[in-house]
């Protein structure tokens, strides 16, 4: 009975690890948000100014004083969990790689490094690069130009930084269901070729997305919540099942 007794408390301690790792990063994500906090009107001012350059006719507004507190906050939880990502993902990285077969690290270290670094640079390159040309190209075709006036176009700041925020959710959603799903079947957590824990994770998933996609986005909540769903399902049963 004792052999018994220790390999189950060994077990119980390894996972005990693997709990505060996450129980440190969602700590890390706290902080960093109250530090981002006292940052985030200097981060949107500077990001909307991007908006705005070689246009002086520009005119930012908020409609609703309460859309653009829920909009802060929402950005300080993305921009954190992206600042975190790198760090969890390489303690995880750390902790299963003595567990592992030399041809099971190659696959494990590619997909957290893909979560851990990949996401962030994404973030990165579609909040200073991607949506500030976007706006700006689609502002330059749309103004109406008659003699020497030219017509005041008015934006809704809520509404397009809503459009970043909407997409972020999506592929820090999307992604780490693909990473969990994979996770499960890496570690042999399969039934007949299927994840044991896939129904839960994708009802989860679905329901994250659902809640948390802006209301820019109503109409489409549904559809992109089940695209959502469905792509990180069909990626994650690439991963290979390796026999122990």
């Amino acid at each position: 009975m004792q052999p018994y007794s220790n390999e189950k408390m060994a077990f119980s301690e390894h996972f005990s690890e693997l709990y505060k790792i996450i129980r440190i990063s969602a700590f890390g994500v706290v902080i960093i948000s109250l530090f981002l906090s006292f940052l985030i009107d200097d981060i949107l001012t500077n990001w909307l100014e991007r908006l705005s350059l070689g246009a002086e006719d520009y005119t930012f507004s908020v409609y609703s004083p309460y859309d653009w507190i829920d909009t802060k906050w929402a950005l300080l939880l993305i921009f954190s969990i992206a600042m975190i990502l790198p760090y969890t993902t390489l303690k995880i990285r750390s902790f299963a790689l003595p567990g592992l077969y030399p041809r099971e690290k190659k696959w494990f270290t590619f997909s957290l490094f893909f979560s851990g670094v990949i996401i962030p640079v994404i973030l990165y390159l579609t909040w200073f690069v991607a949506i500030p040309f976007l706006v700006n190209y689609f502002d330059e075709i749309s103004m109406i130009k008659g003699g020497e006036d030219i017509v005041s176009a008015r934006y809704d700041a809520v509404s397009i930084i809503s459009l970043g925020i909407g997409f972020s959710w999506v592929l820090v959603i999307g992604v780490l269901t693909t990473l969990v799903l994979s996770m499960s079947r890496f570690f042999g957590m399969v039934v007949d070729n299927e994840s044991r824990i896939r129904i839960r994770i994708l009802l989860i998933s679905f329901s994250l997305v659902l809640l948390s996609l802006p209301k820019t986005y109503d109409g489409l909540r549904i559809i992109i919540s089940l695209l959502t769903v469905f792509f990180a399902d069909s990626i994650s049963r690439l991963t290979p099942i390796f026999e122990k």
